[in-house]
């Protein structure tokens, strides 16, 4: 049994979470890739619904439990208090049992009411729903043991469960789509869902086996401040599930058409890779700021989101830049042609180049989170998101899936307004940290790779493939050259890095460090 007080580097879980979320978003990536081939556009947007049910039963069975367990974990630690924080465990997992395993009985027999209401043009897909809900609580439990992970600083542990529930799950999903309609006798969605289950039940056996014996639990915690915590910020998760699904839920409703709800589905959910150059962050962050709040420390607080902001900023803006500059022909090479109408290509350059936002609004959520202000989360989320749903609602008609898009550009950029402002009396923030430098490498790489595509355009325009590896050489080359120009980085963002990565992989950063800081800012003579 561990006894030592755990030590949250950031950096160091930081880099951990980077290569769950790599490997998780390179899943991810050839799932979608794949699905848009094994299945028709109307099936796509069955998955796309069926995940958003499954998202909403673990939206409203987990009370928001997860992010309590975390932030009361770290901070009883953070005081030495190691038998309290186990006891914080042992409650909420308790609780999360006796709330999922009943709902999921319940929905159950409600599976064909639910079944009308998501395809009313007389679509039938019970089982499929009814799966669904059975699955809920197996992902509810895997969730809650993930918070656990964050609250200890188990960041390895954090990511090698996740890093076995992707894969797995979308692996085995395609695998028995393909199979689908000889071994249920239905369609390939069917497939997808049980390979979700078989993923979860996998990531929950390792996760059971990762946490024993990990803490003292020699009682229950009481469930006032728990609860306290956890319901103003449970009504947050659920606003945030309308942030997630509201738009492909309403395009669905005012639109009436599955192959456009699958389309978008498809292109909202390959942004989503972006994700893993902030999600660590944040996830990191998280527990963090939490220590650093209990013990009064709101310096640290400030330096450690300041260092968050940068970072972020100058991974997330070049890269969402870059891919708005050539959507058209990203999707249809991932996707094929019917995946790179302007129905998709227009909403998808709109969600990449404003991921920015998204980035920040979730190192703002954690920070919220941290220090406690969980009102003033469900305050924020609250408003903005009634915003963006009504958004979406009145323009669904006019503008189609660019609503939707819209909408979620409308809603992170209006997030990290209130936030700022909102945080700014207690906690300095600096959201646009390093913006300028990350606006130039954006602008730098965005350019030249639209020109490269359109010289395709005009001399080989059938060549699509070729497009690729030529964009992979003008980005990688344009963000050195601007890199050098500008002097975008500093000396100390490499120390961080070197901080976190493993000795053996020092000689490779000293080789990027010198290809994109001029000899003036490593501090060598000319």
């Amino acid at each position: 049994m561990t006894t030592a007080r755990p030590e949250y580097n950031v950096a160091r879980g930081t880099a951990y979470i980077t290569l769950q979320q790599f490997i998780v978003y390179l899943s991810y990536f050839l799932f979608y890739i794949i699905l848009a081939r094994v299945l028709t556009k109307a099936e796509v947007g069955v998955v796309s619904l069926l995940s958003a049910t499954l998202a909403a039963f673990n939206a409203i069975t987990l009370l928001a439990l997860p992010q309590a367990a975390t932030r009361y974990i770290s901070g009883h630690l953070g005081t030495d208090e190691r038998s309290v924080a186990g006891s914080v465990a042992k409650t909420t997992l308790r609780l999360s049992i006796l709330i999922a395993i009943p709902a999921s009985l319940i929905a159950l027999p409600l599976s064909p009411v639910i079944n009308t209401l998501l395809f009313p043009a007389g679509e039938t897909y019970v089982l499929e729903l009814a799966t669904t809900f059975l699955i809920g609580t197996i992902i509810d439990l895997y969730l809650l043991y993930n918070a656990y992970f964050l609250g200890v600083g188990m960041y390895p542990q954090y990511a090698y469960v996740t890093i076995l529930y992707v894969p797995l799950s979308r692996g085995i999903g395609i695998l028995l789509a393909l199979l689908g309609p000889r071994l249920f006798g239905t369609t390939g969605v069917l497939g997808v869902i049980i390979g979700w289950a078989i993923g979860g039940i996998a990531a929950l056996l390792l996760s059971i086996y990762y946490w024993h014996g990990r803490l003292p639990q020699p009682h229950n915690y009481p469930l006032r401040p728990l609860l306290t915590f956890t319901l103003p910020l449970f009504l947050a998760t659920l606003i945030t599930f309308g942030q997630q699904w509201g738009d492909i839920g309403l395009l669905q409703v005012r639109l009436g058409q599955l192959p456009t709800t699958g389309g978008y589905y498809i292109i909202a959910s390959s942004v989503g890779f972006l994700s893993a150059f902030w999600f660590p962050v944040a996830n990191a962050l998280y527990p963090a700021l939490s220590a650093a709040h209990a013990t009064g420390n709101n310096e640290g607080v400030t330096s450690r989101l300041s260092i968050a902001f940068r970072l972020t900023n100058l991974a997330v803006l070049p890269l969402g830049a870059s891919m708005a500059a050539v959507a058209p022909t990203l999707l249809n090479i991932a996707y094929g042609p019917s995946y790179a109408t302007t129905a998709e290509s227009v909403p998808f350059a709109i969600l990449t180049i404003t991921t920015i936002f998204t980035a920040q609004a979730a190192i703002y959520a954690s920070t919220f989170q941290a220090v406690g202000r969980t009102r003033t989360l469900l305050a924020v989320t609250l408003t903005v998101t009634i915003l963006y749903l009504a958004w979406v609602w009145f323009l669904a008609p006019t503008l189609g899936t660019t609503a939707g898009a819209t909408g979620r550009a409308l809603l992170s950029s209006l997030t990290v307004y209130l936030s700022y402002n909102l945080l700014r009396p207690t906690i300095k923030t600096a959201p646009f940290k390093g913006f300028k430098d990350a606006l130039a490498l954006a602008i730098g790489t965005g350019l030249p790779l639209l020109a490269v595509d359109q010289l395709f355009d005009l001399f080989a325009p059938t060549r699509t493939l070729l497009r690729l590896p030529a964009f992979l050489l003008v980005f990688a080359s344009a963000f050195v050259l601007v890199s050098r120009e500008f002097q975008i980085f500093k000396l100390g963002d490499f120390v961080l890095l070197k901080d976190v990565l493993p000795h053996r992989y020092q000689p490779f950063l000293r080789r990027i460090e010198r290809l994109v800081l001029t000899r003036q800012a490593r501090g060598e003579k000319t």
